[in-house]
């Protein structure tokens, strides 16, 4: 029986692109083993907050400040690439730093797909240390670092177990991925209001592009079309503030900063200016018809129409359904410029949801829905 030493654990949650559920549902699976555990006294009570993404995907990004010992790395993260997943990554220190004596997931593939990618990152956490740490998979009910006999026994089954479990996975992932793609809305492209970007020619002129940040600090104060105009940069063709401009943008920034995404939409669509900017710094022009800008503004289109997520028909089922893009800065813009369809991506995940219940918001949904 494994020794746990009464110790403090961390729970790790993460789902590759391709394996159904959720993390969210991970975890429940996973507290089922570990609330037997905290009430026998093996390990102490584990704080329940969550650190890395949100599970409930309301916040965007990683936050590792936030209290609590489960750390979950979130949807589409490849279990190869370890060092290519911070949440992981910042686990590691932890237990370098004594915070945890192991960590606890349902199954050793989530730690990584094999025994090779894991040792390279935490060997010497479980095979180095005096007081090695546990990396425990409750679907095998073994652990490396439990010491002894025991554990040399557990290192050579697992090192077998994980490289032909890995093998195994990649085959059912890739299989699994086959299915989901082929549509452009898993590409991240969809018809919808996007915004202006830096270098396209609009009515004759190439566009500067647009500051809808000091747009959007104008309609806070309740400032008029003329003044929202002006602090965007927009003017109509006789150099007027374009009233046009505030017609059609006034609400959608109201309506996204109520559904909690402005903030992300705006660092996204500064970032991607900067990105397109750096390609060719003094000719914004040839920096937005670069392959590279034409490749991200394509796998991003879907997200800058509808940060909030948007409801759609499935044309194959004829349900609706309810479709959020991966946020731009998570996949990164270099990768999303290299790369002509993101859906080969790892971590450039469309969710699809059964719409359900779900109340939406007008700027949810598009006059034309269709699944493909």
């Amino acid at each position: 029986m494994t020794d746990f030493k009464k110790g403090k654990y961390a729970l790790y949650l993460r789902r590759s692109k391709g394996e159904g559920g959720t993390t969210d549902e991970q975890l429940k699976t996973l507290l089922t083993f570990v609330e037997k555990l905290e009430k026998s006294g093996k390990i102490r009570k584990v704080n329940r907050g969550v650190k890395g993404r949100d599970l409930a995907k309301k916040r965007r990004g990683i936050d590792l400040t936030i209290k609590g010992d489960i750390f979950n790395e979130g949807e589409g993260q490849s279990g190869y690439n370890v060092a290519e997943r911070p949440v992981f990554m910042d686990l590691l220190e932890r237990l370098r730093d004594g915070e945890y004596q192991g960590v606890l997931a349902v199954s050793m593939d989530r730690f990584a797909r094999n025994y090779g990618a894991l040792s390279r990152y935490a060997y010497d956490l479980w095979g180095e240390q005096d007081q090695p740490r546990m990396f425990y998979g409750f679907a095998e009910r073994m652990g490396l670092g439990e010491g002894g006999e025991r554990g040399l026994i557990n290192e050579k089954v697992l090192s077998s177990l994980m490289e032909w479990g890995g093998l195994a996975k990649a085959l059912e992932i890739k299989k699994g991925e086959t299915k989901r793609k082929g549509t452009n809305v898993d590409r991240g492209y969809l018809l919808g209001s996007r915004p202006e970007w830096l270098g396209k020619t609009y009515r004759g002129k190439t566009s500067k592009g647009v500051n809808y940040r000091q747009a959007f600090e104008k309609i806070k104060a309740n400032a008029g079309t003329n003044a929202i105009s002006r602090s965007a940069g927009k003017f109509d063709k006789t150099g007027a503030p374009d009233r046009g401009f505030v017609r059609n943008w006034k609400k959608r920034l109201i309506a996204y900063d109520r559904l909690g995404v402005l903030e992300d939409w705006l660092d996204a669509y500064e970032a991607v200016n900067e990105f397109i900017r750096d390609i060719f710094p003094t000719k914004p022009k040839s920096g937005y018809e670069s392959q590279e800008a034409s490749n991200l503004l394509k796998a991003t289109a879907g997200y800058f129409a509808y940060p909030a997520g948007v409801v759609l028909v499935n044309e194959d089922t004829g349900a609706s359904e309810f479709v959020t893009f991966p946020y731009p800065l998570d996949v990164g813009l270099d990768t999303l410029g290299q790369t002509k369809d993101a859906s080969m991506l790892e971590n450039f995940v469309v969710e699809r949801e059964e719409l359900g219940d779900r109340q939406l918001d007008l700027f949810q949904t598009q006059p034309r829905s269709g699944g493909k």
